[in-house]
């Protein structure tokens, strides 16, 4: 609740600060934003399938270091909508916005502390859940948009598969992007003139999992309202994760 008091609170800010101005457009804030995007490796998110597979050949036991039960370490866990995932012997461990090779440096440590020896591990996503960018305010169809297989969704394309703006009463120059930053953890926002007179340049802004994107309304009276309807019950925020 507390969450999503403190990001309703900010757009709001956002997108009342001023009534006229407007944010810089897509070309001048795409190196800015694209900087942030994670590269490369994917980072653990809720719903996720993590495989974890004992690679040490001088283990003893079956799938383990031990042929307790209780310490079998080849398993595979799904991470819950709360970003935590529960592993065999262990408490249940923060997950979500972990590399794979970050989560396998802390089990092997929670593991060797359980064990005789340290165990080798190899941890990956075995399975990944959707991933997702949420589009709301002034556009046809509000919601969850899927990001391509390939991870490459431009803001354009995401407004284009949200239906479009709104002709009449979409805010373009003042859109909002809204992105968890998982290297700072904290969240971080834009305002952007994605107006289309700036679509058709070389460089665009690109989103990533889990981004919020906000059209507002023309009417900035009707701010408040939209954010009350799409942030308090639409948005799936993003989970903030305590460290390890």
């Amino acid at each position: 609740m507390f969450l999503r008091s403190a990001l309703l609170v900010s757009l709001a800010v956002l997108a009342t600060g001023c009534s006229t101005a407007k944010g810089p457009n897509l070309a001048k804030m795409a190196p800015i934003v694209n900087a942030t995007l994670r590269q490369g490796e994917d980072v653990i998110e809720p719903g996720d399938l993590i495989q974890v597979r004992l690679i040490s050949a001088e283990a003893p036991g079956v799938g383990g270091v031990t042929n307790d039960p209780a310490f079998q370490l080849n398993q595979d866990v799904r991470v819950q909508a709360d970003g935590r995932a529960s592993f065999i012997g262990l408490d249940d461990l923060p997950a979500a916005g972990l590399l794979p090779s970050v989560l396998d440096e802390i089990l092997t440590g929670r593991y060797a502390s359980l064990l005789d020896e340290e165990p080798t591990l190899s941890v990956v996503i075995a399975q990944q859940a959707p991933r997702t960018v949420t589009v709301f305010g002034e556009v046809a169809q509000p919601g969850l948009v899927p990001i391509p297989p390939d991870g490459h969704l431009s803001l354009v394309d995401a407004l284009g598969r949200a239906g479009g703006p709104s002709t009449r009463t979409a805010w373009l120059s003042n859109a909002l992007l809204i992105r968890w930053d998982h290297k700072e953890q904290k969240q971080i926002a834009w305002k952007i003139d994605a107006r289309r007179r700036h679509w058709d340049t070389e460089e665009t802004v690109y989103l990533q999992n889990r981004d919020i994107l906000f059209i507002p309304n023309t009417n900035v009276d009707h701010v408040a309202i939209q954010l009350d309807q799409f942030v308090r019950r639409m948005i799936p925020l993003p989970n903030i994760f305590p460290q390890i």
